[in-house]
């Protein structure tokens, strides 16, 4: 597949740019013992949190997981595959996208900031040479991830192998052209500290994780 996805011509509004963003929701939320989507974090459904934060720079939004329940929040992509991990998602949001980049974030990551994933949308469309990238914060963050459509077939072909790591998935679908970002590269001078940029990309994944994040 091209450069040009479909070979159509991708605009955006302006304002935004020319990114398909999905959250990805197909998670199972075991041990937080209820729906983590629909959860509500300082009063609001974790997922509408994520949609608005994309809905602020990206041209398109999508929530990517077997979940018709939330397409009142944004657009919902089945999956296509089960036991495939947040890769499953992913798929489906490559092969649904409208636009030639495509962008991943889970829906239980309510700290992290609009303007880091502005930040790092704009970075990679600046980069030439580059296929797929993905977050840092002094750890690996692969489920923050941004990829060219054209990366779904060779992605697939991953999956179908067998392969669920994402880090690794990214890595294959971009034959190698990928890069990570990391929050201090983004920011620069105005960079948060690390125990800071940390807390951004904290998952709620317990009652306890929750009452942390909302204090």
């Amino acid at each position: 597949m091209s450069r040009q996805g479909s070979g159509l011509r991708d605009q955006a509004p302006e304002g935004l740019l020319p990114v398909h963003g999905f959250v990805l929701a197909g998670g199972k939320s075991s041990r937080m013992g209820v729906d983590k989507a629909t959860l509500e974090f300082c009063g609001r459904p974790m997922v509408e949190i994520a949609v608005e934060k994309l809905r602020g720079f990206c041209a398109e939004v999508g929530i990517a997981g077997n979940r018709e329940d939330l397409a009142g929040f944004a657009p919902v992509v089945r999956e296509e595959r089960m036991e495939a991990g947040p890769g499953a998602g992913v798929e489906a949001g490559l092969k649904a996208a409208k636009q030639e980049w495509v962008l991943f974030m889970p829906v239980d990551v309510p700290l992290i900031p609009e303007e880091l994933l502005r930040r790092w949308a704009e970075a990679v469309l600046r980069m030439d040479g580059i296929i797929a990238s993905h977050l840092n914060c002094g750890r690996e963050q692969p489920a923050f991830c941004m990829l060219r459509r054209e990366c779904a077939p060779r992605f697939s072909v991953a999956l179908d192998a067998g392969e669920r790591r994402l880090a690794v998935l990214l890595h294959l679908a971009a034959e190698g052209s990928h890069r990570v970002h990391g929050v201090e590269e983004l920011y620069g001078d105005d960079a948060p500290d690390l125990e800071t940029s940390r807390r951004w990309f904290l998952n709620v994944n317990t009652p306890e994780e929750l009452a942390d994040a909302e204090g």
